[in-house]
């Protein structure tokens, strides 16, 4: 028999995930993550991988606390949370210095009447984990309210409360999975464009970046200071 309140509890943890992933600090961390390495495949990549982590991270708390009744500290999320502040900052300085020093060749090539500028970098990336890393950090940091719902929906089943994070991880896959499409093909076009334009914007990304950060601290400390 199906059960409706269960499909409906499910479906709305699917939902909140692809509403999840447009949280502004993490459309800027993947932002800035695929501004070092512009394509639409890099991109989609660094998006995925981000997303894998931040689900990774969720499914793995999910099962400490829901199946082995593990307590995991209140403190946790907090720390993630001025982390996120931090790594921000960090990939904003990482992606300013890499414009800086970064040895770019200008790669021209036609097809046809038309041409192409592409920039190249002849550093390997093959093994980068970074997305990864920080699609954690963002799981750790907002574990605390994903986590604080299951004991209401889940109706005190594991096979329930564990489906629920892994469709919320899912949404969060897609959305992001479509945002490092559309981001790819916008820093595509605006490379074709204008080789200015482009650096410029990416330089822009950076420095929003670690805006973002400090106000994300700030706000971290805020209670502590309240």
């Amino acid at each position: 028999m199906i059960d409706l309140p269960i499909i409906a509890l499910l479906s709305t943890g699917l939902g909140l995930g692809l509403l999840h992933a447009f949280d502004a600090d993490h459309i800027m961390a993947v932002s800035t993550l695929s501004s070092k390495r512009p394509s639409i495949k890099q991109s989609m990549k660094f998006c995925v991988q981000w997303a894998a982590g931040h689900g990774g991270v969720l499914v793995a708390l999910g099962l400490l606390i829901f199946a082995l009744g593990v307590q995991v500290p209140e403190s946790l999320s907090l720390w993630a949370e001025r982390a996120v502040g931090f790594m921000l900052i960090g990939l904003g300085a990482w992606l300013l210095v890499s414009l800086w020093r970064q040895s770019v060749k200008m790669h021209v090539h036609q097809h046809g009447d038309i041409t192409h500028v592409h920039l190249a970098n002849d550093k390997s990336n093959k093994h980068n984990h970074t997305p990864v890393l920080v699609g954690v950090t963002h799981g750790l940091a907002g574990s605390a309210p994903v986590l604080a719902l299951i004991p209401a929906v889940s109706q005190g089943r594991l096979d329930v409360a564990m489906g629920y994070i892994v469709l919320f991880s899912l949404g969060v896959m897609l959305s992001m999975f479509l945002f490092g499409a559309s981001l790819g093909g916008l820093q595509t076009w605006l490379q074709n464009k204008s080789n200015l334009l482009f650096n410029i914007s990416r330089g822009g990304v950076a420095c929003l970046s670690m805006v973002l950060g400090g106000l994300w601290i700030a706000e971290s400390f805020a209670p502590a200071v309240a």
